[in-house]
């Protein structure tokens, strides 16, 4: 008698066969497939920059942070596969692919904290190799560029190289990936159409001032950020180690595998996000919005020429 398959596997099957045919029907119809990759694109590129941010801070490559996060899912599906109840290992499943950008995200924020904050040691290197070398502010750029913070050395690695300095300085912002890159970024492409020595008041009375108050602000709200995430994760491993215990139980391992059971163990997932999510909400930091640094450098070249 051949062994009966198991519903995860079963249900992967149905799954897997809806999504053929629903791609055969809009072929069949004639969906117009630029369109959709049109759409589809939009769709996915918000996450994938999302992605590519926590990579970036992460000091990973977008390629290689997806699939860590994919090994991650597998190993929880695979750990929660040996509980038997579809439930946990789904949920299992889940929190290595989810849980593992939240639980790396402080580490994250960390990184980039630590770049921003020798950023304002660079400007201070500009500023004085303008001001006491008399360097023009192309030359300064790649002396300063030529011996960074170990935290800037990928970031202003363009810097060095033999890139034209707008091109080079548009390329530090995208890897950089951070407002306060970008705010410094513009100032040098605008005093590059302009007095340069003017950037050695500028750097002074806003820069500088500007970018020690940042980080500061930053430095305490990823502190409470961290407490948080730190009072989530303990609850998280305290509601394991109870289901683990109770799952040694047969009576109640019995009990989850009803259907009542599933419902019990959905409420109790349903109930840890929520409170996840709530704790998150007391102090959540904000969204970074990029810069079109590309169209700033299209017109400042414009200006020089």
């Amino acid at each position: 008698m051949p062994e009966p398959v198991p519903p995860l596997v079963f249900a992967a099957e149905i799954v897997l066969a809806l999504a053929l045919a629903a791609a055969a029907a809009a072929l069949f119809l004639g969906v117009p497939v630029d369109a959709t990759r049109r759409r589809g694109r939009q769709v996915v590129r918000p996450f994938l920059d999302r992605q590519r941010d926590l990579a970036q801070s992460l000091g990973l490559s977008l390629r290689s942070w997806l699939l860590l996060r994919i090994l991650c899912a597998t190993i929880g599906l695979a750990a929660g596969n040996f509980t038997g109840v579809p439930t946990l290992t789904l949920g299992a499943a889940a929190l290595g692919l989810c849980g593992l950008p939240w639980l790396l995200a402080g580490r994250a924020a960390r990184r980039r904290l630590t770049m921003e904050r020798a950023l304002a040691g660079f400007v201070g290197e500009v500023r004085d190799l303008m001001r006491q070398s008399n360097l023009a502010l192309d030359r300064a750029l790649r002396e300063a560029a030529r011996g960074p913070a170990p935290e800037l050395r990928y970031v202003l690695e363009p810097l060095a190289s033999d890139q034209p300095v707008a091109t080079s300085l548009t390329e530090v912002a995208r890897r950089a990936r951070s407002p306060l890159v970008d705010l410094v970024v513009t100032a040098l492409m605008i005093a590059r159409t302009r007095d340069p020595l003017a950037l050695v008041r500028v750097v002074d009375e806003v820069l500088r001032p500007l970018l020690q108050v940042s980080v500061e602000v930053q430095e305490e709200n990823h502190t409470t950020v961290a407490q948080q995430r730190a009072a989530a994760l303990a609850i998280g491993l305290i509601m394991a180690l109870l289901t683990a215990a109770v799952m040694r139980v047969p009576s109640m391992q019995a009990f989850y595998l009803s259907p009542p059971g599933q419902l019990v163990l959905l409420a109790v997932f349903g109930m840890y996000l929520t409170l996840v999510w709530t704790i998150g909400q007391i102090a959540r930091p904000l969204r970074w919005v990029a810069w079109d640094i590309e169209a700033l450098r299209r017109e400042t070249e414009a200006l020089i020429a």
